[in-house]
Order: structure tokens, then sequence, then C-alpha cells
């Protein structure tokens, strides 16, 4: 019995069948120019189209002869007209497979796609004729042939008969040779087969304007769009620049009803109001290639629907699901023929990895036909609350690591540098070296100005933006910033894109000029006279490097209580090195003298150039003391209206930092007790909402009752902790519980560092308490750090009681602001309890680890101590028998760690000051666990040895100390905090008694050690 299958129609078949069924309807909208629009349109009909295919492929019969094999390479280069789609379906009715190769590539990469594609035979127009010769010299094998000019194609006088001898039905044999941009070297020849790929974008049969390369994968999508969906395609002159101006006349002219552009192309639109009411006469406007400014998407799709598009060359486009909002227009909604898996990568982003769903929508598939996945490189950020949707962020290859080991993605960075009207092209560059630099291609038909200083100065504000919204160690220096000479633009692949590696290797010099000079002389006259010259110097410095935090920095400011970080002290040091002559500055000497008065007068005796006698360094007793009394010596008793004390079990409960690890566990089982009725959340970003959203949906946390929290941006050391009268009148009248979690931890910092924000915030803490309505009990989490040094008092090797008196003792905190600044908060607390009437309860955290067994969340943090002692052991295969000085595993997991603090918070007793310590009773030790990391990574392939402790420490130090082994060997970044666990440094922290926690707190009491099930939980979390 005959097969009654339906044979799939191909490339010249949806051509033949159109020119049949609709001969008259408009194929194509195409400027009667090649240079401008000045002298009208001209449109052609699928009888045209089918016409012009069989003239062709009579001409390739009669002046190159049909392929003498199935699939033989035929290389087309010619001006971007129609003729590409004619010269498609023409080379395919006659055998050929054809290469298209970009204009654009360099003479190598020609040479390496003719090789590679076994391609003789190279048809060009007169615009290409002259790279198209430079190749037949390089592959002298190549025969050239000058294809017939549109006009001689489409001609309507012509009589041209039918054409079908040499066309196969089979749709395997329907195929384009495309390639890769080359961005990260040689250009890769693709051969997609074109089976489907059109079925899944817009079916739309009205006008499109196509202002993209039809040698570009985009290009040839939407050019199949015409044939497959019999949607009108509109063109652009082929010899006139793609420009703002010409998109905005065109669509006066056209009235389409949609275009698709690139996004390079609707940022320069946007900047005019004609070129957003011309977008606006658009039912939709579609981009890809390249992400778009987030200010210029948000002005267009205000007028219009704004859809991006994604697609390679390998898998051409992916079907996606159109938003249900315009202003999501940056996310997709992946269709679930797409075959999406998002796989997680660096940083919280994800991988999109293509699955086989449903190949017949999945072209990868057809092009690599053997492969079972497809990892992209695309990197994507999950929506807040919509776990659907996904922002593209860049790519794999976009990543920049820094010398220090630090990894950042420049995109969003760039991009929204890009926005300012001055900025063509923005680059962030810094691959290897300390910092992140900043390449700018000035928009020169902008402004008139030569000076690059005053051009930097110009779009400084931008930049300042960006650095905002960069992590910390992506800030960009003014002093890092160069700009690209007129008449030196980046390279760029046909969709607008920067080509990353290619502009870095072009602008080689410019770059390394970014990294040899900063900005400062060394010149030995930069020395100084005295304390007023020397501060007037380390003011400049301040205020020069630091400028994205203040634009002014008085000298009595904490410069770290402007967010300044490790990177950037780092940048502070060099700066002030180059300015100050014979000033030696340190590190260390930023993080103790963190103003400019402080460093001022510790330069001037480190140089000897003081003006006077300088007052001894405080010790740590008398610091403590000092600090403490400021912030208690006006803690005055307040009445408070006792009827007015509420009676019920219901709590409405303040948390500081809950968009934190521990933060995340405390909020999220507030919102699932019972007893709980409102939860405000006060935290220093503006975004805490959005975070915690979105942490909740990755983590698969229980965000039942998320309704009952409400997200506060609050300013700690302020006044009412920054918040409106209206609002802190509000919280006055219903908190009863405030759990003080917020504190960063940087163990450099000094405890001066921590007054402005952490110290202040816990007295504003206090006077909130002390005038709230319902007597609001502070439940305060302290660390370990503050009782660090126990075993300088108790050298029995007794725990750490929880008593008051251990509150009062300064001799027991760590040498370091950290543990400090818990010591002082608590003490401020205390006095607090007896002078006030607050109650108050001192929570010391020991370690906090990953979730137990049972509780989702996110895992223990792979760049913490013991994460990254698995991951390096893995590597060096060796794995230490004990941790040092560590001996007991006294974990606890973050979930106990939070409903421990609950437990406490809501069931406060009468006692003024209570002292808690959170550490794991039921503890084991590090002999239990590390077996199950040996069989656990036996079991994946990997043998791994025990050895000592500093057995395993040395031949870690015997590791080169180099950038590419600090990422391969994490452990290389701790190898200080690993040293201080040698036995013979000491006893290590002590163990913290928890009596009295567990009998406050069933879910410490009823806990469990840490076990096999947990660590392997956490090995499988960590995924090394």
């Amino acid at each position: 019995m005959a097969s009654t299958k339906q044979e799939q129609p191909t490339v010249p078949d949806y051509i033949d069948g159109a020119a049949q069924s609709s001969p008259n309807d408009t194929w194509a909208i195409v400027p009667r120019s090649t240079t401008g629009l000045d002298q009208g349109w001209h449109q052609f009909s699928y009888a045209d189209l089918a016409r012009a295919v069989d003239s062709f492929a009579w001409w390739i019969e009669e002046n190159v002869g049909a392929a003498q094999h199935r699939g033989q390479t035929i290389g087309y280069m010619g001006a971007n007209d129609l003729r590409y789609l004619v010269v498609l379906a023409a080379t395919l009715k006659t055998g050929y497979v054809p290469l298209f190769a970009s204009p654009r590539n360099s003479l190598d990469g020609q040479k390496f796609l003719v090789e590679e594609t076994d391609c003789e035979i190279f048809l060009t127009t007169a615009e290409t004729a002259p790279q198209v010769e430079m190749i037949r010299k390089e592959v002298p094998q190549v025969r050239v042939f000058s294809a017939p000019t549109t006009q001689e194609l489409l001609d309507p006088s012509l009589s041209v008969p039918s054409y079908s001898g040499r066309h196969s039905r089979d749709v395997s044999a329907d195929s384009l040779i495309l390639h890769t941009s080359g961005s990260t070297g040689l250009p890769k020849p693709i051969q997609d087969n074109l089976e489907q790929v059109c079925k899944p974008f817009l079916a739309d049969t009205r006008p499109m304007l196509a202002a993209v390369p039809l040698f570009h994968a985009m290009g040839i999508i939407v050019g199949l769009r015409s044939l497959m969906c019999k949607g009108s395609i509109v063109r652009l002159p082929s010899e006139k620049m793609l420009s703002a101006g010409l998109v905005i006349e065109a669509i006066g002219a056209i009235k389409p009803s949609s275009g698709i552009f690139p996004p390079s192309i609707l940022e320069e639109i946007a900047t005019t109001e004609n070129g957003i009411e011309a977008l606006g006469q658009l039912d939709s406007v579609f981009f890809g290639g390249a992400p778009l400014a987030a200010a210029s998407g948000d002005k267009i799709c205000e007028v219009t629907n704004l859809i991006t598009v994604i697609g390679s060359t390998e898998a051409l486009l992916m079907c996606t699901l159109i938003p249900s909002e315009r202003k999501e227009w940056g996310y997709f909604h992946w269709s679930a023929v797409t075959g999406a898996v998002m796989e997680p990568a660096e940083d919280g982003l994800c991988e999109l990895v293509l699955k086989p769903q449903n190949t017949k929508y999945q072209a990868i598939f057809h092009t690599f036909p053997e492969i079972y996945e497809w990892r992209t490189k695309d990197l994507f950020r999950q929506h807040p609350w919509k776990p659907y949707l996904w922002k593209y962020t860049g790519r794999r290859d976009d990543i920049i690591v820094l010398s220090n080991g630090e990894k950042f993605n420049p995109v969003v960075t760039e991009k929204l540098i890009e926005s300012h009207p001055l900025v063509k092209r923005a680059m962030v560059v810094g691959q290897g070296k300390f910092q992140a630099g900043l390449l700018v291609e000035p928009e020169w038909s902008q402004t008139s100005n030569q000076d690059p200083s005053a051009l930097i100065d110009q779009i400084w504000t931008m930049v300042e933006q960006a650095n905002r919204e960069a992590p910390a160690h992506a800030r960009i220096y003014q002093s890092n910033i160069a700009l690209a000479a007129r008449g030196k633009p980046f390279v760029r692949a046909a969709k607008g894109s920067i080509i990353r590696l290619q502009t870095v290797a072009a602008f080689k010099d410019e770059i390394e000029a970014l990294y040899a000079d900063e900005g400062y002389s060394s010149d030995p006259s930069q020395g100084f006279k005295d304390d007023a010259e020397l501060a007037t110097k380390i003011h400049a410095v301040f205020v020069h490097s630091l400028s994205s935090f203040a634009k002014e920095i008085p000298d009595d400011v904490d410069i770290f209580s402007l967010g300044v970080d490790s990177l950037d002290v780092l940048a502070l040091t060099n700066a002030l090195n180059k300015a100050v002559q014979g000033a030696n500055v340190a590190s260390p000497i930023i993080y103790s003298n963190p103003s400019v008065k402080q460093l001022t007068r510790a330069l001037s005796q480190s140089v000897g150039k003081s003006n006077g006698q300088q007052a001894l360094p405080l010790s740590q007793d008398e610091k403590i003391d000092r600090m403490v009394k400021k912030y208690t010596r006006d803690m005055i008793r307040q009445q408070r209206l006792a009827n007015a004390i509420k009676t019920s079990n219901e709590h409405t409960v303040i948390v500081t930092g809950s968009t934190g690890s521990l933060g995340t566990h405390v909020l999220e089982q507030l919102l699932a007790n019972r007893e709980v009725e409102k939860v405000y959340c006060l935290n220093r970003s503006d975004n805490a909402e959005a975070r915690t959203k979105k942490s909740f949906s990755k983590y698969n946390h229980n965000a039942t009752g998320i309704d009952k929290a409400e997200f506060i941006k609050s300013d700690f050391g302020s006044d009412k902790l920054g918040l409106t009268d209206e609002m802190y009148a509000r919280l006055l009248d219903t908190v009863t519980v405030f759990i003080h979690s917020a504190w960063s931890v940087d163990f450099n910092l000094s405890l001066e560092s921590y007054e402005a924000t952490h110290i202040a915030g816990t007295r504003r803490a206090v006077d909130f308490a002390a005038a709230s309505t319902h007597k609001a009990s502070i439940v305060f989490i302290s660390s370990i750090a503050s009782v660090g040094s126990w075993f300088s008092i108790a050298q029995d090797g007794s725990g750490v009681p929880e008593t008051i008196s251990s509150l009062f003792d300064n001799t027991l905190t760590l040498p370091q602001g950290y543990g400090e600044s818990k010591l002082v908060a608590a003490q401020i607390l205390a006095t607090a309890s007896h002078r006030l009437g607050v109650k108050t309860a001192i929570v010391r955290a020991g370690q906090l680890a990953g979730p137990s067994s049972s509780a989702g969340g996110a895992g223990w943090n792979r760049n913490e101590w013991l994460p990254t002692l698995v991951s390096t052991s893995k590597i060096m295969k060796k794995l230490p028998r004990t941790l040092g000085n560590q001996v007991r595993v006294d974990w606890v997991p973050m979930d106990v760690a939070a409903g421990a603090i609950i437990d406490i918070a809501t069931a406060l007793s009468n006692e003024p000051t209570q002292v808690y310590q959170l550490t794991n009773p039921h503890a084991t030790s590090w002999s239990q666990l590390y077996p199950v990391i040996q069989r656990f990574y036996k079991d994946a392939g990997v043998d791994i040895n025990v050895v000592e402790y500093g057995a395993w420490l040395d031949e870690l130090k015997q590791i080169p100390q180099t950038k590419e082994n600090a990422e391969r060997v994490p452990g290389l970044k701790l190898l200080e905090f690993y040293e201080s666990l040698r036995p013979e440094t000491g006893m290590g922290l002590p163990a913290l008694e928890t009596t009295r926690t567990e009998g406050a707190s069933k879910t410490l009491r009823e806990g469990s050690a840490v076990d096999e099930e947990v660590m392997r939980k956490w090995l499988e979390q960590w995924a090394f």
C-alpha cells in the first residue's frame, strides 16, 4: 500500500506554491533606489519571486553548472538585498547547499569558511566583488561568478520557463550554511536544516519592516517568514547606512504592521520624540541579537508591544511566549516546545540549556541530530516573583575574571552607559587585571568636544549610576576610562553587537595604558610639608577615587559608612602611594584609619612629619568603653501607657536584614507562624521585596503568608530609623518584637567603621522599643566573635556561659572590629534594659551552616571556609583528618537557627536582659564526616586520601598563588584563615553553653547532629 504521508514542503516549494495560489499577493516592498527613499517604492509579488528564482536557477545551469553531487557547497556574498532569498531558493533547486558569508568577516575568517566547507564556487555582486576577489587570491581553486542584478532577476517583462530539474523534494537536503560571528575566534560554519524553521515565528501576513542583514540568521528567518507565512517583507535601501532617520521615514511611508531591528537602532530611535511616535505606529516591535538598553525599552513599551526574540546560528529561532504585561518586555517566557532547562550558573544566574522536547520546532536537533542537549552559554536572571519569566544578562563568554578571582558580567553596565546620548558603544575590560576599566566609543556626531577628560566628565553621571547597580568588585573608577579615537570604532558583528575579543585586541594599547597610568604622579615632589598639605592630598585622593559614593567627603567621615569595600580600599592604597611620596600605605592602615583626619594623623606619624604631639592609640578595652558610653550616656527612662500594652499572643515583628541567609529563613518561619500577624522587613536596599520573592521562588521556601510581610527601606543609623513620621508612628503603635539581624560581616573593618550604621542603629532600635506602645522587646543576633578570646581567661577548656556578666568583659572579644562591634551593641542593649526597662535578648551565634536534611533553602555558601576546604580537597585529592583546632562540629543548620530565634523572640521571660547561645547541642566530630566526603567523591570516580591537617595545609601552600591557580584551587584565597586553624596557633574558638537556650527553644533542643544525610545534602548542593 502506498504511503499517504504528506511530503514536507521545501523552500522552493513554498515559493512555487505561493506563486500558484496567490500570484498577485505582495511578497516584498523595497525602495526603487538603493541609496534612499526619495524615488518611492516597488512592490513585488510571489509570481515575481518565483520567476526570479527560476531565472537565477537557469542562469546557474548555463554559467556555473548544476551541482556535481548532492550537497555541493556554493558561496554567496552580495549586496544586502532580496537576492539573498532568490539565491537561497535557486541554489537549492540546482542541487547546491548555499554558504552565506558575511562581508564583515576578516580575510582569515573568509578563507577558513571556504576551506572548511570545501567551497570552490563563489557568487558575488558588484558591491562585494573586491572582497570575493581577495578570497580567490587566498584560495586559488575558487571560481568566482558575478550574479545578475536585482533589476534583471525581477524584471516583470521577462518570460522564464519553470525550472525543476535539479531540485530534490527531500527536506533533508533543504539546508543553508551560515556561520557564527567569530567573537571567540574564527567564524565557524553551521549547516542549518530549514525544515519548519519558521513555524513558531509570527504567522502574520501583514508587512514587516526587516531592518536586519539578510546574510545573518535573523535576516534569513524573517525572509523565510515571507515565504512560509506569506507575510510581506519591507526592506530598506541596500547601499544606505542603517539609521534612525531612515527607519522613521520608512515607517511613515509604508506603515508596516511590525518591524524587527537591531537594538542599537532602537536605542538611537528612542532618543527623539519623532522616533517614539514612529514606533508607536507599529503593532509590534521585535529586536534580538543583543540586549536593549533598559531606558530605551521602557520608552518604547509605552507606545507599542516590544518583543525580544532569541536565536542563534545553530538553533535558529527559539519558541517563546509573549509576556502578559508590556513592561516585561525584557523577559523571555519559554514555550514548552523549546525544551528549555534553566541550569544554575554563577552569581544567581542560570544558563539556558535546550533538551529534546518537540524536535519539529527545535532546529538545533536538526543542525546537530546526534546531540542530546545544547548548552547555549546564554545567561539569564529569573524574574523576582514570576518564576516563568527570564531576563537575558549576557553570555558566559562575556564573563570577566579579575586578577583577584572575582567574576562579573559586564553587559548590564555596558547597556546602561550606552543609554547616554554621547556614547555610541561601551565595553568593560579588565580580564586578568586588578579592577574593571571602561572603553567608550563616543557618538561623535553629538559632540564637538575633543578633550577626552571633558567628555568623560560629561558621561560620568551615567557611569556612577551603572556603578550603583553593579557588584562592588565591578565598579569603574573615573581614572580607568578611555575613549576610542575618532575613526577607530569597535569591531562589530553583523547584528550590531560588539565582538569582544577582536575589539580587545584592536585596543590593546589603550587598555594597557589604562592600567599603566592611574592618574597620579609618582614624582618625588609629591611629598608634603605638613599635616595640612597631607590632609589636602588625602582628601583629593578620597574624592577622586570614591566619587561613586559621594561628591564630597568631609574630613571626619568614615568612608566605610559610605559603602566602601575591600576592592575600593586596594584602589585607594594604590592612589595614595602615587599621590603621597613616601607614604607606604597598606590596606590595614586605611581600615584602622578610615577618615581623612585619621589617615592624615597616621601617615604623618609614619613619615615623621607630624606638627605636634600625637595621642597614643586607645587600647581595645578603652575603645569599647568609650563607644558604649557615647551611646548610653543619655538614656533616660520614658513613661509608657501601661493600659495600652498588648496582652494577646499575637505578635507584630520588625526584622532587619531579612534578605540575608539567616534573615530569609527567619522571615519564612515568621510568615508561617500563626502567632505572628504582621512582619515589617527593614532593609537598607530598595529592592528587598523583589530579592526576597526571588529567593523564595528559587529555593522553594514556603511563601505562605507573604502578604503578611511589608518591606520598608530604612537607614538604621538615622533618626527614627530613616522612616517617615507616619510609618514610624504606625510601627510604634503595633510592633511587639524587634529582631535585629542586619550586620556587615567584614573582619577587616575597625570598630569605628561599624559605628555610623550598626552601633548607631542599635541605639535607634533602643529608642524605638523604649517609646513603643507595647513595650517591644529586642532580639539581637550577636556572634561568637564577641567572646572569641574566651580561652585567654578560661584555660581549662570550659565553655562560654549564658550569663550577663560575659557581656561586660571587654577582653573576651576577638581583636577585630566585627567582634568588638557586636560586644558594644550587646552592652548598649543590656544598659537599655537596666535603665529603660526594655526587654532584650542577646543571641550569640556560632557556626551557621547549610539547611538541615528536611529543609529547603540555599546551600551553605560555596565561598565560606568549609565548602572551600571540601572543593580544594577534591582538587588536591587530599582531605584533612581534622579541622585543626576546630575539634567540635557543633554547626547549626540555618533553618534550625531561625527557628530557635523565633522560639526565643515569641516567648521572652520577664527578665530585662537574657543571653542565649546558638550552637548545636548535638555535636559530632569531623572524624564522623570526612569519611562521608571520601565515599561521596569515590562514587563519583575521585579517590581522595586522608592526611594530617598540617600536611594538607603545607601542600596547599606549595601551590603557586597565580590568578589561574586561585580560580582552580579556591583554598588559596583563604590560606590565612586555614593557617589560623593549626593546632599550634591556639585552642580555636570556644564552645558555647546552651542550657538556657535549649530550655527556651524546642527547635534547638529537639534538633540533631550534622550526620551523613545532612553532609551528603550539602555536597550535592555544592556540586563541586
